[in-house]
């Protein structure tokens, strides 16, 4: 029974567990059933963006009301996490991901619904909605505004994500009017912004909202790429009317604008605006501003030293300036908001500082001249030597400005009654001094009546310009106000300057201050010192500038410290330039530093002209060399080849061209005899420097017409030798012999641009003519060109959405009440517009190929004038007129109806061969024209940019290379660094690498070089559009990959048998300038290296991965881990410490009493250009013997000339960089490198050329030619400084480089300068023009003797110092570096010269260094910074002091001359 019990007992029990068990499991079923209903009909909706811009992003969250959908910003880092989204939506534009994270991509839309729009790559283009529901989600997007946004959110969830708890019907797509002004809702200033399509209906709105004010200052507001209302807002509460322009091309076409006075253009920008725009601010003469958008973070932007790179600087800096468009000055930053997504906003200071500068400009325009005050700024070398600039002879232009300015009703006091009278007074009275003069400037304290500054003034400054960080970092850096240098007994500090009325002149002070090191001290970018800010803050407050001026090629304010470009409120030129305007006065020929000083000061250039060009007037004296040659080619023999050999070697050719000079019964090669012709020929065809320019005066008949002869004649003969080519008719032998080339196409061209001079024009019967080509062929070469120069496509398609013919009242349309969920479920679309472009931008990208077939078909049948060539089709076919009915119509017919043709490679090489032709026979005249209207035209552009105008862009360069740069007195631009190197630079760049290798092949017996080294120039960089970037990449084995609108965006590797050689490794050294312009460039080399270095299967040898193998072993080696060691054997890039643009070593070259060996030259150049650059996340890291290591087996070294305004000998910067990189090689390797210069002078002839021979071609050319040195010596003190200037870096030559400068070019320069070999009187032009620049050669000289560098006879050395210590004891001393502040050579030139000359001129030395002399001021520091003329390279290095942490350097600063090298030291001598 109890059994029974037990029995019944389980069956109960296991009855109860398998109800337990039931219920249970059906409330899981029902639990999942509801979570899983929730999950679909209630739960959230995830919807993901990538590639948002944060204004689109800050818009749709704002129009988000639905607490049921969450927005994300996701970046490919969030890849993994695809699957948690609901929706992913793709912002196209731009878009760059890898392969992988395509594919990521790609799998994810396979079970997220995903929607990409605006794809530029149509890899990118992932769609995996239904057609009909990507239509209208797209439609919302485009359309834009809350309400669409909103619905667009609503349809999502609605269905897409199927969503029914909290998915309210979307509404229709709204279509956005095409009003022609809009202004944020003042009750809604989130919402949609209300539209007007009249400045009557505008202004009614203004009235109502007490925004309109009579008479009020007024600026057009246009763009897109910030927060408009807080623009807006900032403008009105300061006083200002704002018209928001939303149609900004038919606002202009429907001649809207003429009815409001407007003062500026304001233009939140993200690409160009277009000619037409150009057009309408030059009519208009408005100025255009372009505020910056950092996009990202505020906090991320203000923590980055770099402040924008890439795309976006292209699209919000560097095309805007194409516009002319001034001051890229950051406004909108981002901020997170409660959604957590990024939001655009105006940064309150900043807003109000840019509203400022705008109403700075605009007080130009309303004052009158007489009340306003100016300060320029200019630059001269210490104590007596001449003020400086590029290209320009200074104190003569600048006494012309101030005439100008007189007579324009500027109050400029008395002035002097000519330049010299002013050149007399700014010596005495706007001079600037070296640490080591303390005498000097002592003295001047109490007769130059310099401007005094308290401390409570200089306090007050400080507090309303600099941040606290800065005030304090300039109190730790110098101690208390105001330091020691140009300060006063009773605590006061000096600013030199000249006042002439409300016109103030002021030298440019020193932005550094240094110590006995001259090693750049690493994470040291050091404040400016007390006289350098108070010079500006004094003329901002003290004098109360309304406008600044920085007169001529180049200053250093644009090169003080901290971020490169988009600055932040702790930048130092961003605080002394502050809110004034700013303008700055440039040279054509340094287009490349305009764009540092253009972004980092704010300036507004206005270009003057280079000096004219001239002939060598070589040919005689080498004619009989030529003679002897042409003998040789006409009849080659032995006996020919040793003439040949005899005068080559007479002549002294044969020691530049590194030709045999010894055994002279062995005849030349006919290689050998080639190279002797060219460069004979070369010498003969040389483009020289005439005279310095000076300000608003023209050239005279003669530079006019040598000036055309150089800009036209080599187009003409290359241009005509390229289309022989082409045509199979070019004669054999014609490019590989100069002399022939000369005969069959030079002196032709030249005899065409004698008969052309003074013509307006010529026919097109003539250009065929003198072509040799047909009509056809002409009129192909005008369609290439124009397709072209038309917009790029992607700057086309930004300004599509501007359209013409806006503003119209649209016709009615039938009211369709259907809801969303209607018109969904019939399947109910909408028509798509199709924007308009021009035939020749539908062209350019058809031509491209990288546009879908179909998406270029769908665009061309949208185009009007391809709907005018269908019904002229038609009218053909229905036989309307008899031409209609001829063969010729069905043949006009079918081009019509066919596509844009699509021209191959060879021919657009022969349409641009055509083109440059004829533009060269075109504008012989107009280039006459131009040459003479410049001068007139820089005055009158400075004068109107002075009263608020607007100044026309324009691009750069010397005028023989872009003749485009005329005429002059107009604003430079630079180029889309991220189009580059462009597929010409490619081209090019391929033959110059190959050229490079078969010079090296050539000279060490058949072997590759292993690795070359390559400078990267600013100005090459932007004229050449990359040439030398293309060559890198080409060495390496690695070719650029271009999006379909043209941008290098990717590299792919060249496979190595198509290669047909081995990977030769790189390193690369970057100037600051070409760092700040094109870091995106800098990036893709970095990664061309990683692709080369990891290359599989190669055919040939890759010495790139050997190269890094190298350097992995010899960072081991130096003592870095393993693991750093690999990554660091990578770094190939390299630049300037702490942001600095150049190398800080030619203050110790000039020092020569600093250093006994070159190997502590080198050390220093290492460690001073040791900072990485080839990556955002290393961005300017230093890693200890990284650069050291990327040198290892370097056997090449090429640097970059591009300009005909400077050579290797004219220019110090080349022997900086280029024999720096030298130098260091040298020491590395312990052998000397091979050194060439890359020429992209003439586009048409780029070539390789060592840089022994260059220096040849430049001294016979230049220094040792009687046709130049008399055409200097037509000018003044600027003029002389340059003989100064070639002496000078001769001498560095000599140091980096000694193979390059031989006994024999020092003997010359004695010859020419010491004896007058040409009777030339040279001593009497120094005396009466610039005795400190004969003070300065003389001292150069004899330190190079000195230094054992040059092997000076006992008669050289003693005529130097008599003629050196007779110009200072007549003169008294410059004073310069070499001059007073070399004790060494001091006594070494006392030595050479008779006892009482001696003691004269150490008395007088002593008399300038007295104080110093007195007492051991090792608190002051040394000066170790100058301005240059400088093409690329740096001109404002800063050296810091070697003082440890913990004392105070006390400041002193000097200016040192741009022409001449200096370096001080405080020492007891």
């Amino acid at each position: 029974m109890k059994k029974g019990l037990r029995i019944l007992k389980r069956i109960n029990l296991k009855k109860i567990k398998k109800k337990h068990i039931f219920l249970a499991l059906s409330i899981v079923i029902v639990l999942g059933g509801l979570a899983k209903a929730y999950s679909a009909w209630v739960g959230t909706t995830r919807i993901a963006f990538l590639n948002y811009q944060a204004i689109a992003l800050g818009q749709i969250s704002h129009a988000n009301d639905n607490a049921m959908i969450k927005l994300s910003e996701i970046t490919t880092d969030d890849f993994g996490h695809l699957d948690d989204y609901d929706m992913i939506i793709v912002n196209g534009m731009g878009l760059r991901i890898d392969e992988n994270q395509r594919k990521q991509l790609e799998e994810a839309s396979y079970k997220v619904p995903t929607l990409t729009h605006a794809a530029t790559n149509p890899a990118n283009n992932i769609v995996s909605v239904d057609n009909f529901d990507a239509d209208y989600l797209m439609q919302y997007i485009e359309n834009g505004g809350k309400k669409n946004y909103q619905s667009m959110l609503a349809y999502i969830r609605k269905f897409i994500d199927g969503k029914k708890f909290m998915a309210p019907e979307p509404e229709r797509v709204n279509e956005r009017p095409d009003y022609l002004l809009t202004h944020f809702d003042p009750k809604d200033e989130k919402g949609d912004e209300l539209g007007f399509n009249s400045i009557r209906e505008y202004n009614a709105f203004l009235a109502k909202n007490g925004l309109y004010k009579e008479g009020a200052p007024t600026i057009l507001l246009t763009g897109f790429m910030g927060a408009a209302p807080d623009m807006e807002k900032a403008f009105e509460k300061k006083g200002f009317m704002v018209y928001r322009i939303n149609q900004l091309q038919s606002f202009i076409a429907g001649h809207h604008a003429d009815s409001i006075q407007a003062n500026a253009v304001v233009n939140m920008a993200h690409g160009r605006l277009g000619d037409y725009f150009v057009e309408f601010l030059k009519q208009k003469n408005i100025p255009l501003f372009s505020p910056l958008n950092i996009n990202r973070l505020t906090t991320d932007w203000e923590n980055d030293k770099q402040g924008m790179n890439g795309g976006f600087m292209s699209q919000s800096i560097v095309t805007p300036e194409i516009d002319g468009a001034i001051r890229p000055y950051v406004v909108f930053g981002q901020r997170i908001n409660k959604e957590g997504l990024q939001e655009v906003y105006g940064i309150p200071d900043r807003m109000e500082s840019f509203v400022e500068s705008v109403q700075g400009y605009v007080n130009l325009k309303n004052k009158k001249n007489s009340s306003k005050r100016i300060a320029i700024f200019y630059f001269k070398g210490p104590g007596q030597n001449a003020l400086t600039a590029s290209g320009m002879e200074v104190v003569p232009s600048l006494y012309n400005l101030l005439v100008r300015l007189k007579n324009e009703g500027y109050n400029v006091g008395k002035l002097p009654a000519n330049p010299q009278e002013l050149a007399k007074m700014i010596q005495a009275q706007g001079a600037v001094f070296g640490t080591y003069a303390e005498g000097a400037y002592t003295q001047f304290l109490q007769s130059g009546h310099p401007a005094l500054v308290t401390a409570q003034q200089f306090a007050g400054w400080t507090q309303k310009a600099l941040s606290k960080k800065m005030i304090k970092e300039m109190n730790q850096l110098y101690g208390s106000f105001p330091g020691k240098y140009m300060a006063t007994d009773d605590g006061k500090l000096a600013v030199v300057r000249l006042q002439f009325g409300n016109v103030a002149l002021l030298p440019q002070v020193m932005a550094g201050v240094g110590g006995d090191s001259f090693k750049i001290v690493h994470g040291t970018d050091q404040a400016p010192p007390y006289t350098y800010v108070a010079s500006y803050l004094w003329a901002r407050y003290g004098f109360s500038a309304d406008a600044l001026i920085h007169f001529g090629t180049h200053g250093s304010l644009e090169y003080t410290p901290r971020k490169q470009v988009a600055l932040d409120s702790n930048d130092w030129s961003d605080r002394l330039i502050g809110v004034v305007p700013h303008l700055y006065i440039y040279t054509i020929g340094n287009v490349g530093e305009a764009m540092i000083a253009k972004r980092r000061t704010y300036a507004q250039t206005q270009s003057y002209l280079t000096p004219p060009f001239k002939e060598s007037e070589l040919r005689q004296t080498y004619k009989q060399l030529s003679d002897a040659i042409q003998s040789y080619e006409k009849k080659a023999s032995a006996e020919q080849s040793l003439k040949v050999k005899a005068l080559t070697v007479k002549m002294g050719i044969a020691r530049e061209l590194g030709l045999d000079a010894k055994l002279m019964t062995k005849p030349y090669s006919a290689d050998e005899i080639a190279r002797v012709e060219n460069y004979a020929e070369e010498l003969a065809n040389e483009k020289i420097t005439g005279k310095l320019y000076t300000l608003g005066v023209p050239y005279d008949n003669d530079d006019v017409r040598t000036s055309v002869y150089a800009m036209a004649t080599d187009p003409i003969a290359y241009g005509m030798l390229a289309v022989d080519k082409l045509k199979g008719r070019a004669q054999e032998g014609v490019e590989k012999h100069k002399q022939l080339f000369d005969r069959l196409y030079l002196s032709k061209a030249r005899n065409t641009v004698t008969q052309l001079l003074g013509s307006a024009s010529v026919s097109d019967e003539y250009i065929c003519r003198y072509v040799g080509i047909t009509p056809d062929e002409l009129q192909m070469a005008r369609k290439v060109e124009a397709m072209q120069a038309a917009p790029d496509p992607i700057q086309m398609m930004m300004q599509m959405a501007d359209q013409m013919g806006g503003a119209k009242e649209a016709k009615p349309k039938r009211v369709d009440h259907r809801t969303v969920s209607e018109l969904r479920a019939a399947k109910v679309s909408h028509k798509k517009k199709i924007p308009q472009m021009s035939r020749e931008a539908f062209e350019k990208m058809e031509q491209t190929g990288r546009f879908p077939d179909k998406m270029m078909e769908a665009i061309k049948k949208g185009q009007k004038w391809y709907q005018e060539d269908l019904k002229k089709a038609k009218m053909a076919k229905a036989g309307k007129g008899k031409a209609s009915q001829t063969g010729r119509s069905s043949k006009d017919k079918g081009m019509m109806m066919s596509k844009a043709p699509k021209y191959t490679r060879q021919q657009i090489h022969l349409a641009q061969a055509i083109t440059t032709v004829e533009h060269a026979l075109q504008n012989v005249g107009k280039y006459s024209e131009a040459l003479r209207q410049s001068p007139i035209n820089e005055m009158s552009s400075l004068m109107n940019a002075l009263n608020g105008g607007f100044t026309a862009p324009s691009p750069g360069g010397d005028l023989i290379v872009n003749p485009n740069t005329l005429p002059t007195g107009r604003n430079l631009f630079s180029i889309n660094v991220e189009n580059t190197p462009s597929e010409d630079a490619w081209e090019k760049a391929k033959e110059l690498c190959d050229n490079t290798i078969k010079m090296y092949c050539e000279r060490h017996k058949g072997e590759y070089p292993r690795k070359v080294s390559y400078t990267l120039w600013s100005s090459e960089f932007i004229e050449t559009e990359g040439a030398t970037i293309a060559q890198i990449l080409y060495m390496l084995g690695v070719e650029p990959v271009r999006d379909a609108f043209g941008r290098v965006t990717d590299l792919r590797l060249i496979p190595s048998k198509q290669l047909g050689r081995p990977r030769i490794d790189v390193v690369v050294q970057t100037s600051g300038q070409l760092r700040d312009l094109a870091a995106s460039r800098l990036f893709l080399i970095n990664k061309a290296i990683e692709m080369a270095a990891n290359a599989k299967g190669d055919k040939y040898d890759n010495l790139v991965k050997a190269g890094v193998t190298e350097s992995e072993r010899v960072l081991v080696e130096k003592g870095m881990s393993p693991k750093e060691a690999r990554e660091v054997s990578m770094y190939r890039v390299f630049g300037g410490v702490n942001g600095n643009y150049g190398t800080g070593i030619q203050e110790m070259v000039t020092a020569g009493d600093r250093w006994d060996k070159e190997s502590q030259i080198a050390e220093v150049y290492m460690n001073n250009m040791g900072a990485f650059y080839g990556d955002e996340k290393n961005w300017e890291t230093v890693r200890k013997a990284a650069f050291e290591a990327a040198l290892t087996r370097t056997d090449v070294v090429v640097q970059p000339r591009q300009s005909n305004t400077w050579g290797a000998l004219s220019l110090d910067h080349v022997y900086e960089f280029m024999g720096g990189m030298n130098l260091a090689v040298r020491n590395v390797t312990g052998k000397d490198p091979d050194a060439y210069l890359a020429d992209y002078r003439n586009h048409s002839n780029m070539r390789m050329q060592e840089v022994k021979e260059a220096i040849g071609i430049e001294g016979r050319t230049t220094i040792f030619n009687p046709a130049y040195i008399k055409e200097k010596m037509k000018g003044g003190a600027s003029s002389a400084s340059t003989f100064a200037e070639i002496v000078t870096n001769t001498y560095g030559w000599n140091v980096m480089k000694p193979k390059a400068i031989d006994k024999e070019m020092w003997d010359e320069i004695y010859n020419v300068y010491v004896k007058d070999k040409y009777h030339l009187g040279t001593k009497e032009f120094f005396d009466k023009q610039n005795p400190a620049a004969l003070m300065e050669m003389t001292a150069v000289m004899m330190e190079s003797a000195r230094k054992g560098m040059w092997k000076a006879t006992p008669q050289q050395l003693k005529d130097i110092a008599k003629l050196h210590t007779e110009t200072v004891n007549k003169y008294k001393p410059s004073c310069s570096g070499f001059v007073c502040d070399n004790a060494k050579l001091r006594n070494y030139i006392a030595s050479k010269t008779d006892a009482a000359s001696a003691k004269e001129y150490q008395q007088n030395v002593e008399q300038i260094r007295d104080a110093e002399a007195a007492k051991n001021s090792s608190d002051k520091g040394m000066v170790m910074k100058k301005e240059t003329l400088s093409e690329d390279a740096q001109k404002t290095t800063t050296v810091v002091s070697g003082i440890v942490v913990g004392v105070i350097v006390i400041v002193a600063f000097v200016m040192l001359a741009i022409l001449i090298r200096r370096r001080r030291k405080n020492m007891v001598e």
